[in-house]
């Protein structure tokens, strides 16, 4: 038997040796790119690693192997060309008098940030792509509702029935974000009350092309 004490200090080693790991990694980095990073698709880089260290590493790694198909019934292909995955990230502000926001990113490495009526090509490594593309198979992308922006309610009637209303905020803001990949696409609306997830993705990908596009 493993007393609950022995089992902390192991877990606590185990936390010490993953953490001693982590800033060994982060000393390399910083002596081969010095700091602070300065080139376009270093910080490109920098962001999405960002978005995975966020996350954390799992304590155990499963094993994998490589699938065909879809992913699930209505998910995407398993298997496509990289030139054919677009990424459309559309912010609406919800009021007319500002300028709808734009950032299209494609898997051969191009991009476009939209904003104040201007459309203002970048490039970034197609690896940091990927690594976006991770994170969206990571918090499920694929099997979000493709509308958040209604919202629900349910009153009773005198009668005893129970009825469903639906409230859209026509001149609320909002963010669509859409995937394509060879003839399959996915899109995922959300205002205020959307995911927080990919709100946090979204704010990293607009924040990187702003930087991206004035180098």
């Amino acid at each position: 038997m493993i007393s609950k004490a022995g089992k902390a200090n192991t877990n606590q080693g185990a936390n010490s040796k993953y953490g001693a790991r982590n800033a060994k990694f982060i000393a390399e980095l910083k002596l081969k790119h010095g700091s602070p990073i300065r080139t376009t698709n270093e910080f490109l880089a920098g962001t999405l690693l960002i978005i995975i260290a966020c996350v954390g590493m799992p304590t155990a790694m499963s094993a994998e192997s490589v699938i065909t198909g879809s992913l699930g019934p209505s998910g995407p292909p398993l298997t496509y060309p990289i030139d054919d995955v677009h990424i459309r990230l559309t912010r609406h502000p919800g009021n007319a008098a500002f300028p709808v926001q734009r950032v299209n990113l494609s898997g051969s490495g191009s991009a476009t940030l939209e904003r104040d009526g201007k459309i203002m090509p970048f490039t970034y490594q197609v690896k940091n792509l990927l690594a976006l593309m991770n994170e969206f198979y990571r918090i499920r992308f694929f099997d979000m509702p493709d509308d958040y922006a209604n919202r629900y309610s349910v009153f009773l009637k005198d009668e005893g029935t129970v009825e469903t209303s639906a409230l859209h905020m026509l001149d609320a803001g909002g963010m669509r974000i859409c995937f394509t990949a060879a003839r399959y696409e996915k899109c995922v609306n959300y205002g205020d009350e959307g995911p927080s997830e990919l709100e946090d993705i979204a704010r990293q990908i607009f924040s990187a092309a702003d930087i991206l596009v004035s180098k």
